[in-house]
């Protein structure tokens, strides 16, 4: 498990650090102050500098792209200038990410350098670059990169150039759409519950059936709808397409949306731990679309999954109902105080304030606004 997190020139932060992390982080902070960068500098780091997840970072947020690949084999332009501090880009910027891990450490850094510091490795990329096609220096010499993204994942990383033009326009190779294994064959996981793939509930739904597990994720489930009987994913549609809940002597199983979406979610959030043990889960405003009576029981199965599967579990939210019920679980189960931790980000600061055990327990029951 991360005990602390590092963070030097990526997106909001200068310079900033997380410290006494535990096994399930909530990340607090007002709009705009860094929470979802929190959850992409560790999904960055953890996957050792993977490239794609540069990618995957742009499409979530929307951050629009020069050219999107139309398939496996056609590059990627992706404008990479927002992942540096203060939106630049030019020779030498550059954000390093650390983190001290129960006594070994991750560390990430991506630099702006020039062609003449990456040397022959880099003359060789290029004219593999060049032989595929992907730019013509006789047609269009302005459109020959001129700069690289050097990324240097550390000990257990990658270590990649990319051609990168002055502008920030990086060319990315074609990745695979699903990013599931770290630097080192640890799974890092990043969800964002309203925006979750049907097609992904499918896969994770076959894992389940593999694995004999279908009875535990509807137990887990029943914190919504006590009569929850079975989960069916149709096969006949396209996958993860269909799903039917049956409830207890209601004979007709129906589709899960007419449970209301918060049925969706819920599945989708436990769903997420399938494939992630001895690994990171990362989820971006984890009580979307949950109602605040249930707050402390998600977050029970939550802490208790993350135990029983040694998944460390970073999460953000807005909401002082989730935060309620995170405190009132440490009231009702003091057992579980140890794995938890709230991280409130403030970027004028240099360091996240950390409430952990009893702390958040006080702040909840007097009221103490922690967001």
């Amino acid at each position: 498990m991360l005990q602390t997190l590092a963070i030097h020139g990526f997106r909001a932060f200068e310079s900033y650090r997380l410290t006494n992390l535990t096994r399930v982080n909530l990340v607090v902070g007002r709009n705009n102050c860094g929470k979802t960068s929190v959850l992409e500098a560790i999904e960055l780091l953890v996957s050792g500098g993977d490239p794609a997840i540069f990618y995957k970072s742009a499409q979530r947020r929307g951050e629009m792209g020069i050219r999107r690949a139309s398939d496996r084999h056609t590059p990627a332009e992706e404008d990479v200038s927002h992942v540096f501090f203060g939106h630049k880009f030019n020779f030498g910027t550059h954000f390093k990410l650390s983190s001290d891990n129960d006594g070994d450490k991750y560390m990430l850094s991506v630099k702006v350098q020039s062609l003449d510091e990456v040397g022959e490795d880099w003359d060789r990329r290029r004219k593999r670059w060049l032989q595929l096609g992907y730019f013509d220096p006789d047609e269009n010499k302005e459109a020959v990169p001129g700069l690289v993204l050097a990324i240097d994942g550390g000990r257990a990383g990658r270590k990649v150039s990319l051609p990168a033009m002055d502008d920030g326009t990086v060319l990315f190779e074609p990745y695979p759409r699903s990013i599931r294994n770290g630097a080192d064959g640890t799974p890092v996981h990043f969800l964002t519950l309203d925006s979750f793939n049907p097609a992904s509930m499918g896969r994770m739904w076959d894992t389940v059936l593999a694995e004999g597990r279908e009875e535990e994720i509807v137990n887990d489930m029943r914190i919504l709808e006590p009569e929850l009987d079975s989960i069916h994913f149709l096969t006949s549609r396209r996958l993860g397409s269909g799903i039917l809940v049956g409830l207890r002597n209601r004979g007709r199983r129906l589709p899960i949306g007419t449970y209301g979406d918060g049925m969706r979610r819920l599945l989708a959030l436990r769903l997420s731990f399938v494939g992630a043990a001895n690994g990171f889960l990362l989820i971006d405003e984890i009580d979307t679309g949950l109602h605040w009576t249930i707050m402390e029981e998600m977050w029970q199965f939550v802490v208790e999954v993350a135990r029983n599967l040694n998944i460390q579990i970073f999460a953000t939210t807005h909401s002082y109902d989730c935060i309620q019920g995170f405190g009132s679980l440490i009231s009702s189960r003091p057992d579980l105080k140890e794995d938890m931790s709230i991280q409130k980000v403030d970027t004028s600061l240099k360091q996240a304030v950390c409430l952990r055990g009893d702390q958040i327990k006080i702040a909840v029951e007097q009221d103490i606004e922690v967001r």
